[in-house]
């Protein structure tokens, strides 16, 4: 989100608080008679009996500068008698307000106007908790300060997922000056010292700072007893996520065995499991059963923080870790190294005979650990030859369906990576006889050519699991260009299928592909699975010299910074007589001189330097 979106969400949350500050209403009695007074941010009523009698309507907030309004109204008793209300409203540290009828003072009162940054909001924990006494879960991901967070050029994220994304560190001195505002809110506790820190607090993501804090609180002096005493207020009027989050941070520097149900309760958000984990595990005692059970009943990457800590302390959570502990979590392999060290997956393969369960579950932990994703990967586990070795050999009697030799095939897609990539892999989690025993167990099982058979059926009927039969048609390396581009009549967006197809290693066949890519118009105007495709196409073109060039000139003329960096960048491996002379080289030239993407400008300049 830019500035000036930003800037707009600021002044939107700015607004809302006044209004909500100067929101007021006053019921009086008279005579028989109910006088009410209402003042709101861009206007003021009055009603006597119900009725409307007088009001001020704002047309802009900065009317406000005005800082008094009066309203006047007459209205009749049961005896015919006519009184006069007189009503005087308004100022700006105070909101003054007087009434009279007849003269006659009813009320006269003079409000401080403080706008502390929790006050009008709700407070998160007790929301959190109010849910689990009448639910005993949390039925709802919603938080109270959503509406403080997202609008239309800010989309909602999964509880969780936005301190992942982070990686800003905090502004210089950030937390040295943090953590001196909170400890004078220790030491003086008052709504001043406290609105200080919190709108300190509401600054930067704790995630951004958590570390350093934690560095410089344990060295700094501070009487605990009060440190709690503060923490506590902050998490019990904490109405922003980051407030709370700070809250957690601080009891877990200190023994909060007391507050442990609270936070048990807290836990079970996703956007608080990890820092609320973290007061847990270091504030509490016998912390592992209670990180146990949070992990059991939170999902995403709640889940993800909660494998983080949980420490497979007994044989039950060791099984629950390698049967469970994938289960409902995010996508990729960061949970899955956790899963396959935490849950011992190489002694439990090391056994002679293992369970349809246990076998089901190490091949889910090791298709997670080869998706090529952002996290760790098989590389990283350090006994990626022993599991696989064991894996394939319990495959010899449990592969029976069509998803588990798939399992298979990707494993086999891992083997054949480069001799370089080898030697890298055997100097750390591999020895040869894994990798040759690997191939060997593989080639055993897929002797059964039903595998085959059972995904040719599926491809040709359009069943279930496409992308499993379109992988094992090409571990047999079974000729399916026919029934895909048959495919791709119909689904010219699936980039499934020009995987597929990129495998053959065919000029003809990337042609014909690039072809179906006339079908999608204006590359300015692609969908997301369009654009997925045409990327992917570009990709694959390094491999075929002066292949598709009227394909990349497209690209190159889009408005779209990421097709034409991957355009100008497949360049690289064409000889430049194949684009000397055409639009793509004016395109070239262009963007060395001209390029608002830095990017693209450097590579263009390459190119064109390298073909001088």
């Amino acid at each position: 989100m830019g500035f000036k979106e930003e800037f707009k969400r600021e002044m939107r949350n700015a607004k809302n608080d006044i209004a909500k500050e100067v929101e007021k209403y006053w019921v009086l009695e008279y005579d028989g008679h109910q006088i009410e007074v209402m003042n709101g941010m861009m206007k003021e009523v009055l009603k006597v009996d119900g009725q409307m009698i007088a009001q001020n309507v704002r047309k802009s907030i900065w009317s406000h500068l005005m800082p008094f309004s009066t309203m006047k109204g007459t209205f009749q008793s049961k005896s015919g008698r006519t009184h006069k209300v007189y009503v005087k409203i308004g100022g700006f540290v105070k909101l003054n307000i007087t009434v009279k009828v007849d003269g006659k003072q009813l009320l006269h009162e003079a409000t401080k106007l403080q706008f502390l940054p929790w006050a009008n909001k709700e407070y998160i924990v007790p929301f959190l908790e109010e849910q689990f006494q009448q639910n005993q879960q949390l039925i709802t991901k919603e938080l109270p300060d959503d509406e403080f967070l997202y609008d239309e050029h800010h989309p909602k994220f999964v509880p969780g997922f936005a301190d992942q994304l982070h990686q800003e560190a905090v502004t210089p001195f950030y937390t040295k000056k943090l953590i001196k505002l909170f400890l004078e809110q220790v030491a003086n506790p008052t709504d001043q010292t406290r609105k200080t820190t919190y709108e300190k607090i509401k600054d930067e993501k704790v995630i951004s700072y958590f570390h350093e804090f934690l560095e410089l609180f344990y060295e700094a002096e501070k009487d605990e007893v009060r440190v709690k005493d503060e923490a506590i207020w902050l998490l019990e009027h904490a109405a922003h996520r980051e407030v709370l989050k700070f809250a957690l941070l601080v009891l877990g520097t200190l023994k909060c065995e007391e507050y442990k149900e609270r936070l048990k309760v807290i836990a079970l958000h996703e956007e608080f499991t990890g820092v609320a984990l973290f007061a847990i595990k270091n504030g509490t005692t016998n912390s592992n059963e209670t990180v146990w059970h949070i992990a059991q009943n939170v999902s995403d990457w709640g889940k993800l923080e909660a494998l983080n800590f949980l420490d497979a302390s007994n044989e039950d959570i060791r099984q629950w870790i390698l049967l469970e502990g994938l289960k409902n979590t995010v996508p990729g392999n960061a949970s899955a190294l956790m899963c396959a060290e935490k849950g011992k997956l190489d002694i439990e393969l090391h056994e002679k005979i293992i369970s349809g369960k246990i076998f089901d579950s190490a091949g889910t932990i090791i298709v997670a650990l080869l998706y090529d994703g952002a996290y760790q990967t098989m590389e990283e586990y350090e006994y990626a030859g022993q599991v696989l070795m064991r894996y394939t050999h319990h495959a010899k009697t449990h592969c029976m369906t069509l998803s588990q030799f798939f399992i298979l095939t990707q494993i086999y897609e891992y083997l054949q990576y480069d001799e370089e990539t080898w030697e890298d892999r055997f100097s750390s989690n591999w020895k040869p006889h894994e990798k040759r025993t690997v191939e060997e167990n593989i080639e055993v099982i897929a002797q059964n050519r039903l595998w085959l058979q059972e995904a040719l059926e599926i491809l040709q009927n359009d069943q279930e699991n496409e992308e499993k039969a379109l992988a094992i048609a090409k571990y047999y390396k079974a000729d399916i260009t026919d029934i895909v581009f048959e495919k791709l009549n119909n689904h010219p967006e699936n980039v499934q299928y020009y995987y597929s197809l990129f495998a053959v290693k065919d000029t003809q066949i990337i042609e014909r592909l690039i072809g179906i890519t006339h079908s999608f118009g204006d590359f300015n105007e692609l969908t997301n699975n369009q654009k997925v495709v045409v990327l992917s196409l570009i990709e694959e073109l390094d491999q075929y010299n002066g292949v598709g060039m009227d394909f990349i000139g497209q690209a190159l003329k889009t408005n779209d910074g990421h097709l034409q960096y991957m355009a100008i960048q497949s360049l690289h491996s064409y000889d430049r007589v194949h684009w000397q002379g055409t639009e793509v080289n004016q395109l070239v030239v262009r963007y060395a001189k001209e390029s608002k993407d830095p990017d693209v400008k450097e590579i263009a300049k390459q190119l064109l330097a390298v073909n001088e």
